[in-house]
């Protein structure tokens, strides 16, 4: 990862009821980071050997004037919101992972979205999630829950992450927020303070203006109640997990995947 503000913000659009919230999230990302947005969609149709032209007589119409149309109004919410963001869209034949896996080697940051529990949340939750969650080239944020939130960004503590403490500082100074802290259950209270100080140590070298408030300790090992630990986040960065394997294989683990189904606010899914 490198340590500057996000260039472009890749937005998988699947249909407008997913999508909406993932758009508007991305858009206001880019406008706090200065990054263009890219809105991407998979055009499965082709992979399925059925007619995807326009009906005669009738431009725009037909599967491929659908996907048109869909990435078109996406664009529309996301300059309506904030015009000043520059906005790419394309529709590239494929099943949706591997599309936004290409997608994702010149992005910064893909963005999905993940709200109720239709199409997408099954690519997320399901297994298709774990194949994107290891593939992708970039950080994943699923935008699920409350995008206008003005809380802290939240930071689920790793043990061995790195890259994620440098992001939550990255978007804290990017939105002028500041950072809350989350550790494992287990942890006894001198433990947390001492991961607070050690924190906002080695934040405060590279980010001074940015200040981590205060820490809380889960109450389970459960997800749930690491999601509800941030429940007041603008969003909650929590790190893959690398698995043993091809190198740059990162797993999901069933954690991650709770995370994820319960999460109330966008979650960012950094890599290390």
């Amino acid at each position: 990862m490198t340590h500057t503000a996000a260039s472009r913000i890749t937005v998988g659009i699947f249909d407008a009821d997913e999508s909406d919230q993932a758009v508007r999230w991305a858009a206001r990302h880019a406008a706090s980071v200065g990054g263009t947005l890219h809105l991407v969609h998979a055009f499965v149709w082709t992979e399925l050997d059925v007619n995807v032209d326009p009906i005669s007589g009738m431009p725009g119409s037909g599967f491929r004037g659908a996907a048109d149309a869909l990435l078109r109004e996406a664009s529309e919410l996301a300059r309506s919101e904030h015009p000043e963001v520059e906005i790419t869209t394309e529709v590239v034949d494929g099943n949706a992972v591997p599309v936004l896996v290409r997608a994702s080697e010149g992005s910064d940051v893909l963005v999905l979205g993940g709200r109720g529990m239709g199409r997408l949340m099954t690519l997320i939750v399901g297994s298709k999630s774990l194949a994107l969650a290891a593939r992708s080239h970039c950080p994943v944020v699923v935008v699920r829950g409350r995008i206008d939130g003005d809380g802290p960004v939240g930071l689920v503590h790793h043990e061995t992450a790195t890259e994620n403490v440098t992001r939550a500082a990255e978007l804290a100074e990017a939105y002028g927020r500041d950072i809350h802290l989350v550790v494992r259950p287990g942890t006894s209270e001198e433990q947390a303070q001492e991961i607070l100080a050690a924190t906002a140590q080695r934040i405060a070298l590279s980010h001074p203006s940015v200040f981590v408030r205060d820490v809380a300790i889960a109450t389970s090992e459960s997800a749930k109640q690491l999601v509800e630990a941030s429940e007041n986040s603008c969003v909650m960065i929590v790190a893959g997990e690398r698995a043993s394997g091809p190198v740059g294989k990162v797993s999901a683990p069933r954690q991650l995947v709770n995370v994820l189904r319960y999460a109330n606010v966008p979650v960012w899914i950094e890599r290390d």
